[in-house]
């Protein structure tokens, strides 16, 4: 991928979240640039809400999300870049946590709560983590046939499992495929697959799950995928007929 389709793949990917109300803010509308203090600690370590809290301080992401998650879309050259989406370990996917939030916020903006004590409030909510951190890479330079695929996942902060993907993933359909995971109830909303099934036709222009594999098809498929590989275990899509 071109850095400029990578670009404006991020565009689209906060349009995206913009018109289903959840983008909180914008920090880079381009690839991300490297932040060596943010590196280095995501490198070494295994405490995520340290590693999220650190890349939160920073400003070092894409985009920021109404729970406080956020993306990193990295670009190197057209076969080397990263997606990664860091959930908020304190709210994301927990709408008790959320809701709490949401009524700090209230007391504070009514003047019942100071900037002080809704900060140190907000602090004592636990981390649970909910939901993992994922990241997807492509890299031409790591590619071992097998042993470490061109394109794979990392779910979780272990850093050594790859799960390999038959396909490459633009920024958007990673976007779209987080908002899928773990933004159920807003996904749902806009999907033809929430209507009976004699009337998903009628919802065919604005289903988010046609939008998702209109976006994988135009990212194409791994230039990094054996016939071994295709033998094992792997993430794939666009294998079934046209709806």
């Amino acid at each position: 991928m071109q850095l400029g389709e990578f670009n404006a793949s991020i565009r689209a990917t906060i349009e995206f979240f913009v018109e289903q109300d959840l983008w909180l803010s914008t920090v880079y509308e381009t690839s991300l640039p490297r932040s060596i203090e943010f590196n280095k600690l995501s490198l070494t370590s295994k405490d995520y809400p340290a590693v999220y809290d650190r890349g939160l301080s920073l400003s070092h992401y894409n985009l920021l999300l109404t729970d406080f998650s956020y993306f990193q879309f990295s670009h190197a050259s057209p076969s080397e870049y990263a997606l990664a989406y860091y959930p908020n370990p304190r709210l994301s996917g927990s709408p008790e946590a959320i809701e709490f939030y949401r009524s700090l916020e209230r007391e504070r903006d009514e003047g019942l709560l100071s900037d002080e004590e809704f900060s140190e409030l907000v602090a004592e909510i636990p981390s649970k983590i909910f939901i993992p951190r994922v990241r997807f890479e492509y890299s031409g330079s790591q590619y071992r046939n097998v042993r470490h695929p061109g394109a794979h996942f990392h779910i979780g902060m272990s850093g050594e499992d790859r799960w390999p993907s038959g396909r490459k993933l633009s920024p958007k359909s990673f976007g779209l495929l987080m908002a899928k995971l773990y933004f159920a109830d807003t996904w749902w909303q806009h999907s033809r697959f929430s209507w009976p099934e004699d009337e998903q036709h009628l919802h065919l222009a604005d289903c988010l799950d046609g939008k998702l594999v209109a976006s994988i098809r135009l990212d194409g498929v791994s230039q990094f995928l054996s016939n071994d590989e295709k033998m094992g275990f792997h993430f794939a899509a666009l294998n079934g007929s046209p709806a």
